[in-house]
């Protein structure tokens, strides 16, 4: 039985990287009880998979995570059990079963939405000149930092949409496939603006054909592409 639950971030665990999430995820599966699928080879784990990994320090409102079981069980549950055992910070909003030909979380999301915003907010009229200035330009070149050297990537063609909301936050929606990943913070920077105090993820999705799917509503390859169109902004 595959389970797909989808859970947000805050607190102090904004600051737990990926391989801390995934070892707490797998304790507090033991410790509920439930009874995961093992890999098999000499060193079997759990068989669960995360969708795009969350940056440290960044909120979330909906991650997602895959995991299967042996068993069936009632997905309310399971999401009663889970949340029992995990610490302050990681809330569970929804557990439901998918099919065991689902695709993988990182094969069908390509798209993230960040919300950005400043203790000190920059003047609503300058930060919308510089997000139309930013859209405005074919190609948005930013130096991004790797193991083999600092590398020069164009930006601009994985920033779908760019809006200034009351308050003068900014929200975004960004690539965040297999494929390429652009990160707030490079958007930030290539608009001449300091570092935001927050940075909150609000959404992952599947672009496809013109319209937004969550990943609980494509949860078969078939299923009519229904969704909302293009813009969570």
């Amino acid at each position: 039985m595959r389970l797909r639950i989808k859970y947000s971030k805050g607190g102090q665990a904004v600051f737990l990287g990926h391989l801390e999430m995934l070892r707490l995820w797998q304790r507090a599966m033991r410790r509920a009880g439930l009874p995961l699928a093992y890999s098999h080879g000499f060193n079997p784990h759990p068989r669960l998979a995360f969708g795009p990994a969350l940056a440290v320090g960044i909120e979330s409102l909906a991650e997602y995570l895959d995991m299967e079981l042996t068993a069936p069980l009632d997905p309310v549950e399971v999401k009663d059990r889970l949340q029992a055992e995990l610490p302050a910070g990681l809330e569970i909003l929804l557990v439901f079963a998918i099919s065991d030909q689902a695709p993988a979380l990182t094969a069908i999301i390509n798209t993230a939405a960040y919300r950005v915003a400043w203790e000190e907010p920059p003047d609503p009229k300058i930060l919308q000149e510089k997000a139309e200035t930013f859209l405005s330009q074919p190609v948005v070149r930013v130096s991004r930092p790797g193991k083999e050297g600092t590398r020069v990537k164009d930006i601009r063609p994985g920033v779908f949409q760019l809006a200034v909301k009351p308050g003068a936050t900014l929200e975004m929606l960004l690539e965040c496939s297999s494929r390429g990943v652009v990160r707030p913070e490079e958007v930030v920077g290539a608009m001449a603006l300091e570092g935001p105090s927050r940075v909150i993820r609000t959404g992952l999705f599947i672009r496809r054909d013109g319209r937004l799917l969550t990943p609980e509503e494509y949860v078969d390859p078939q299923f009519p592409a229904r969704g909302r169109k293009c813009s969570v902004l």
